[in-house]
C-alpha cells in the first residue's frame, strides 16, 4: 500500500480585490487524502460563490460514497441550483481540480485550467489537461504561424474552452498514475504561473505558505489568486 499521504493548503487574492478561489483538502476513512480547488470565473458574476458551491458538492458527494465523477456532476448541480435560486449569480462558474492519493497511486479529475502538477526528480510534470486556449495557442507557435513572444501576449491566451457552470460538461479530464515513493503533488490555481517552472520545482519542499510567498515575490502587477495545495507522503 505504501505509506500514508498528507496534505496542506494555503492561498492569496494576490494583487486582486476579492478571493475566488476554494479549496479543501481531508483524510478520508480508507486511509486515501482528497484534494479540492477550485477558481472561480474572474469577470462573472458570483465567481467566489461558484467555487464554494462547488467545492462544498464535490466533497460531500465523495463522503456519501461518490465516485469522483458523481462529485463532478454534484459539484455543477450545485452550481446550476444557485444560480436559480439567486438570478444575479446568473452566468457564474468555476474551474474544478481533484485529486485523490492513496498508497502508491493518484487519480484525478478536472475541468479548466487549474493545475494539478507532480514534482520529481527535479523536474515538473502537468497531469491534467488544460482546457484554456493556451494550449492551441501554444500549437500556433510550434507550427510557426505566430511567435513565443506573441503568444505570451495573445489575448485569448487564458479564456476557458470549459468551466462548471451548470451546463453540460464537453470537456473533463479524468485519469490516474502510479508514483515513485519521492514524488509530490501540487494541486493549483493559475496564479502559480507566475512563479515559472523552474521556481516551482525549486519551491516545492519548502512549506506552502513560503510557495506562495515566493509567487507573490515575483511581484507580477496583476496577480490573480494563487491558492496551492500539495500533497506528499509522510516520512
Amino acid at each position: 500500500m505504501g505509506r500514508r499521504w498528507r496534505g496542506e493548503g494555503a492561498q492569496h487574492q494576490g494583487a486582486r480585490p476579492y478571493q475566488e478561489d476554494s479549496w479543501t483538502v481531508r483524510g478520508l476513512p480508507d486511509g486515501a487524502m482528497l484534494a479540492v480547488l477550485a477558481d472561480g470565473m474572474g469577470g462573472h458574476a458570483g465567481g467566489s460563490v461558484a467555487s464554494r458551491l462547488a467545492v462544498g458538492a464535490f466533497i460531500m458527494s465523495v463522503e456519501q460514497g461518490g465516485s469522483l465523477a458523481d462529485a463532478l456532476q454534484a459539484a455543477n448541480l450545485a452550481i446550476a441550483e444557485g444560480a436559480a435560486r439567486n438570478t444575479a449569480l446568473r452566468g457564474m462558474g468555476s474551474t474544478l481540480v481533484a485529486v485523490m492519493a492513496k498508497g502508491d497511486a493518484v487519480m484525478w479529475i478536472s475541468v479548466g485550467d487549474s493545475p494539478l502538477y507532480l514534482v520529481q526528480d527535479g523536474g515538473l510534470e502537468r497531469l491534467n489537461a488544460d482546457h484554456s486556449m493556451a494550449p492551441q495557442i501554444a500549437e500556433l507557435v510550434a507550427r510557426g504561424v505566430i511567435s513565443a513572444a506573441e503568444a505570451e501576449h495573445h489575448p485569448g491566451r487564458h479564456t476557458l474552452r470549459e468551466a462548471v457552470m451548470g451546463e453540460r460538461l464537453t470537456l473533463i479530464d479524468q485519469g490516474s498514475r502510479a508514483l515513485d515513493p519521492g514524488g509530490r503533488l501540487l494541486v493549483c490555481s493559475d496564479g502559480i504561473l507566475s512563479l515559472g517552472d523552474a521556481r516551482i520545482v525549486a519551491n516545492a519542499a519548502r512549506p506552502v505558505q513560503e510557495l506562495i510567498e515566493a509567487v507573490l515575490a515575483v511581484g507580477a502587477p496583476a496577480q490573480d489568486n494563487v491558492t496551492v495545495i500539495k500533497l506528499e507522503r509522510e516520512e
